[in-house]
């Protein structure tokens, strides 16, 4: 007869042990959690001597036979400071201003310089100071304006008529002796043109004057006397006080200026390259400047932008662009002065490392 699946014999399984967990929830989740500390336990003591120890050996963790790399990372702890930008605006400094440094700007200079004017603006919180001049005239980069002449010794004023006329005839008392030849002429009989001679010997050495005059043998006049020897002994004045050396230039007009007290300053920081700017601007400033002066011809009100590109070697590479209103010879007049001077001084190798191989530089001429 046919059977079941039910009523066939049951295979006999093999058993193995493991351990009883109780059917009460509590205390089956306290035996699991018992079975699982026990083997976090069993695992750590096989990893600990290799995970405690000193040094670390590459490629320890790192199947061999794989494309795996390891790295030496130093983390330095000024890399993980914010640094500021690096000063990217050029700005002439005032030469008898301060020498500080600047707590905060984006301006770079010849010198260290903070911004201070005689009377400040208590509530201002600009970087400019406050200066008189031109309303329509944008000059951001300049804050005071002179001459770039240098002082020099003023020659001896040369002795007038009068001062002739009196020292021509000095004194006997300011004098020294003067003692004719061992011998003079004279004179005798009635005729006007008969004369006899007679020698007479004189006690005192002869300087060959023509008549014997005292004076004084401690007179101090070892070159001569007159207005020569007047001219000659006068001392030469000191040098008089000149205007700031600083280029002339158009100041822009501003109301307000900054709340320091001082001598007028802007915020600067130094750099190479605004010490190299500076005296680059002052020898196309010369150079404008004989050019306009040699001739008779000046544009009125007028101005001249050139955008120029100079290489580390001093050179001018090209001109990039030129733009204004002076008419042919405004514009030839400020190319000249850009042009004529090059090359200009080579850069140094730190400004080389910032700067690169070359800069474009903008000039405006204003003709005023």
């Amino acid at each position: 007869m046919p059977t079941l699946p039910e009523d066939l014999p049951v295979a006999t399984r093999r058993r193995y042990w493991l351990p009883g967990l109780s059917q009460n929830p509590d205390t089956r989740s306290v035996q699991i959690g018992l079975i699982w500390t026990v083997l976090v336990h069993l695992l750590l003591l096989l990893l600990a001597p290799e995970l405690l120890r000193d040094e670390f050996s590459p490629g320890r963790f790192v199947r061999p036979g794989t494309n795996a790399r390891t790295f030496d990372i130093e983390i330095s702890p000024d890399l993980l400071q914010p640094k500021a930008p690096p000063p990217s605006r050029f700005v002439e400094t005032n030469p008898d201003a301060n020498n500080n440094i600047p707590d905060n700007t984006t301006n770079f200079a010849a010198q260290n310089q903070q911004a201070a004017q005689p009377e400040p603006d208590k509530n201002s919180t600009l970087h400019m100071p406050k200066t008189q001049g031109q309303k329509d005239v944008q000059n951001d980069s300049q804050i005071v304006t002179g001459q770039l002449q240098k002082p020099e010794l003023n020659k001896p004023t040369p002795p007038t008529h009068e001062q002739k006329a009196a020292e021509a005839q000095p004194t006997e008392a300011q004098r020294k002796p003067e003692v004719p030849l061992p011998g003079y002429l004279k004179s005798s009989g009635s005729s006007q043109d008969a004369f006899g001679t007679e020698a007479v010997k004189l006690p005192e050495p002869s300087t060959g004057a023509e008549k014997y005059v005292k004076g004084d043998q401690n007179a101090q006049n070892p070159v001569g006397h007159g207005a020569s020897a007047a001219q000659e002994v006068r001392p030469q004045p000191m040098p008089r006080p000149r205007l700031t050396q600083v280029r002339p230039g158009i100041l822009q007009e501003r109301p307000t200026g900054v709340s320091n007290a001082g001598v007028i300053g802007v915020d600067a920081h130094f750099s190479q390259f605004g010490d190299y700017l500076q005296e680059l601007i002052d020898i196309v400033q010369i150079k404008w400047d004989g050019i306009l002066s040699a001739s008779s011809v000046t544009p009125a009100r007028s101005h001249v932008t050139i955008s120029f590109r100079i290489t580390a070697k001093g050179e001018i590479a090209e001109i990039l662009k030129v733009d204004g209103d002076a008419g042919e010879y405004g514009t030839n007049a400020a190319l000249s002065a850009i042009r004529e001077p090059a090359p200009y001084r080579p850069w140094t190798k730190e400004m080389v490392a910032v700067l690169g191989d070359d800069q474009v530089i903008t000039f405006d001429f204003h003709y005023w």
